[in-house]
């Protein structure tokens, strides 16, 4: 099939048009990497890598998408589940590392390089020269119209709609609670595009909605929020890292193995290419130490997390990222550390910290001050879940304040009834098993008991 080069063309692609390839460039492209040895045997990536590189030349490039990927390469059916993008998610990984050991190998003097960037599924174009082609949706500095066209494009939830509505109406730059965007980043963002500038923007406001960790719907959201942050603009990191976030947890509080392990390794993904964009960026720091962690990496993921305090020893968003990361891992005194109500903290109005500090006191043993931390957190306004009425109850029982410890199973088991429990202990708890065998003792005496 043969097309006339004009006939790639479309708005989806580059701001440059003449740095585009050919499409006997591209057909050269894909030919090498097909016949190549990494790439001989693999006979579903190789229709994946076909299938996309066959879009682009049709000028569809915007249109690829998980479940058209799903559906043409691997004919799944995904009415019913998430089985076949999570195939796909899966094949893209192992295509993009495919296609790395492949360009820095025999194919490292290829004239024309396929990509295939984290966080999407179009082909990009990298010339022998390094001109690259980016093959992502480009919103120019025209914002109003250009968002609205993203705005009716977008397919995430309707919170990100809604955020961008905000920005659109000229809402200003919105200071993260935590280390805030200084004036001369705004400046170097703004250079770069007007679009890099609304990514963060909409990064800094999604940031907001990653606690309560165990609000999984929330945690959902803010993902597909990242994940459009990275679309915008996947030069930056915030989107990898808020998404680098989001997968732990939801990879920490998964039950279904399998599911957890897809989870986990795009989170590992995410946390590499936010650190890669950005090495010493307190978010990208953080986000990496918390995954590292709950990849049972204890000792890097500590590290990480104390590296990202040291850089933004003020941070509430860093400092609440690091007291999790504390926890799973077991370190019950730098989680009292980073959560330290005594600590400047800068701007966080939200009730982490607060939650944080007191599961920290409980694991070093001060039970009054987690009985504080919890006791009042309704009268106050904070958010109150199922592990707040566990650390209220096992801590009265440790200070011999039964009536108090009973009467937290008591709400536990009323409003929250289906709580798995032992599961979310063991997970939370899963480099101190000490901690879960306690808390499990200890709510047993009081005839706790999930319900199915």
């Amino acid at each position: 099939m043969s097309h006339p080069k004009n006939s790639i063309r479309n708005k989806n692609i580059g701001p440059d048009q003449e740095s585009d390839p050919a499409v006997p460039d591209v057909r050269d492209a894909l030919s090498r990497v097909l016949s190549s040895e990494e790439f001989a045997s693999a006979n579903r990536m190789q229709e994946f890598l076909t299938w996309v590189v066959d879009e682009w030349i049709a000028g569809r490039a915007a249109a690829i998408s998980g479940k058209s990927i799903a559906a043409a390469v691997y004919e799944r059916d995904i009415t019913d589940d998430e089985s076949g993008l999570n195939l796909v998610r899966v094949e893209a990984r192992r295509l993009r590392r495919r296609l790395e050991r492949y360009y820095n190998g025999p194919g490292r003097g290829d004239p024309w390089k396929i990509r295939i960037d984290k966080g999407g599924y179009a082909p990009r174009f990298e010339s022998i020269e390094s001109l690259s082609v980016d093959t992502r949706p480009v919103v120019s500095s025209r914002r109003k119209n250009r968002l609205r066209t993203i705005i009716a494009t977008a397919t995430i939830g309707a919170v990100v709609v809604a955020l961008i509505f905000l920005i659109e109406k000229q809402v200003p730059l919105v200071e993260e609670s935590g280390s805030r965007v200084a004036a001369a980043e705004r400046a170097a963002i703004g250079s770069r595009s007007m679009v890099s500038l609304q990514a963060v923007n909409l990064a800094t406001q999604a940031r907001n909605l990653l606690f309560p960790a165990f609000d999984i719907r929330q945690q959902q959201l803010a993902l597909e929020t990242f994940r459009h942050v990275i679309n915008l603009d996947p030069g930056l990191h915030h989107g990898y890292a808020g998404a680098a976030q989001v997968l732990g947890v939801l990879g920490l509080l998964e039950a279904d193995e399998q599911k957890a392990s897809l989870y986990l390794d795009e989170a590992s993904e995410m946390a590499a290419a936010a650190v890669e964009r950005s090495p010493t960026d307190p978010w990208a720091v953080a986000a990496k130490g918390w995954v590292m962690a709950v990849n049972g990496s204890v000792r890097e993921g500590i590290k990480h997390a104390r590296l990202a305090v040291e850089i933004a020893p003020d941070d509430g968003h860093v400092l609440d990222l690091a007291g999790i990361t504390a926890i799973v891992t077991g370190d019950g005194a730098f989680a009292a550390e980073v959560s330290d109500p005594a600590s400047p903290r800068s701007g966080n109005a939200r009730f982490a910290a607060n939650n944080i500090w007191g599961v920290s006191q409980y694991m070093v043993g001060n039970y009054a001050e987690t009985i504080q931390a919890f006791s009042g957190a309704a009268e106050a306004g904070a958010s109150v879940s199922a592990p707040s009425l566990v650390f209220l109850a096992i801590a009265s029982d440790h200070a011999g304040d039964t009536d108090r410890a009973a009467e937290a199973v008591r709400e536990l088991q009323k409003s929250w009834p289906a709580f798995p429990l032992e599961f979310v202990v063991g997970r939370m708890f899963q480099n101190a098993p000490a901690y879960a065998n306690d808390i499990l003792d200890r709510i047993g005496k009081y005839g706790y008991h999930a319900r199915p």
